[in-house]
C-alpha cells in the first residue's frame, strides 16, 4: 500500500514538473502595436472579413446536411485558405505579425 502511494506520488511530481517544463519553452513573445496601426489593418481587411465570415457560415451549413456536396466543400475551403492568406499579407506590409487562429 505504501510503495502505491509513493509511486503515485513520485507520477504525480514529475507530470507536474514536466508541464512546468514544458509551459516555459512554449511561450510567445507579443509585439505591441498602436490602436492607430490596428484600426487601419481593421478598415483594410473589412471586405475580406465579410467574406471570410460569409464563405464560413456557408460551408457550415453545407456539413449540415445529409446530402453534403463535396465539390462545393472542396471549393469553398480553397475560396477560405485564399481569404485568409489574403488578410495575412495585408498583415505582413503593414509590420504586423499574423496570428495562428487564421
Amino acid at each position: 500500500m505504501k510503495n502505491k502511494i509513493m509511486a503515485l506520488v513520485l507520477v504525480a511530481a514529475v507530470l507536474a514538473f514536466g508541464s512546468v517544463a514544458f509551459a516555459e519553452t512554449d511561450q510567445i513573445s507579443v509585439k505591441a502595436i498602436s490602436a492607430d496601426t490596428l484600426n487601419k489593418f481593421r478598415q483594410q481587411t473589412v471586405d475580406l472579413r465579410e467574406q471570410l465570415k460569409a464563405k464560413d457560415l456557408e460551408l457550415r451549413g453545407l456539413y449540415a446536411f445529409d446530402g453534403i456536396d463535396m465539390r462545393r466543400v472542396d471549393e469553398l475551403e480553397g475560396d477560405i485558405k485564399e481569404i485568409k492568406t489574403k488578410i495575412k499579407s495585408v498583415a505582413v506590409t503593414m509590420n504586423l505579425e499574423p496570428c495562428c487562429c487564421l
